[in-house]
């Protein structure tokens, strides 16, 4: 009995945070949505930065330490005018990382994509920033690149960090 109340604790907060697809930060001044199979792993909802993690079922994932995940992290700033720099450092950061290779087939002016190594893996990760009143807004996209993966599983993830980039707005 003792291990049967823990489990069904986890399977009923599990379940809940699969199946919750709005989302605020900054009590409530910067709010989103996802798509309802994402499960949010991490919430920080006090201080400052706040953000919650979501991780994405990718079927070819399973089995492995890879995994494909979306961050919204949100950093209250003094002022308007310390938006440029926040994206600037957070620049600086993603260049740091091991592996990190610039995506020269990127298209899109406003998103940083680029792909980093993590382990035996590279990763292809997309990063966007808004700025709401004095709050700078990124989301992080990022997904292994796994060969066995659809095209189309690659697709309708990108689709979907778009729609929750363009739910902030």
């Amino acid at each position: 009995m003792r291990l049967l109340v823990p489990l069904l604790l986890l399977s009923a907060s599990t379940a809940f945070a699969q199946g919750k697809t709005d989302f605020t930060l900054n009590d409530g001044q910067v709010h989103f949505r996802v798509p309802p199979s994402w499960t949010a792993v991490m919430e920080k909802n006090d201080g400052n930065p706040q953000a919650v993690a979501f991780q994405v079922p990718d079927e070819a994932a399973q089995g492995t330490e890879d995994s494909a995940t979306v961050m919204v992290k949100t950093r209250q700033l003094k002022a308007a005018a310390a938006f440029p720099g926040f994206v600037q450092d957070e620049h600086a950061r993603a260049e740091s990382q091991g592996g990190y290779e610039k995506d020269a087939t990127n298209k899109n002016a406003s998103v940083h994509q680029y792909y980093v190594q993590r382990a035996n893996t590279r990763y292809l990760v997309r990063d966007s920033y808004y700025l709401t009143g004095e709050i700078a807004v990124e989301v992080r996209c990022q997904r292994p690149l796994i060969d066995k993966t659809p095209a189309s599983w690659n697709a309708q993830f990108d689709s979907a960090c778009d729609a929750v980039a363009a739910s902030l707005k």
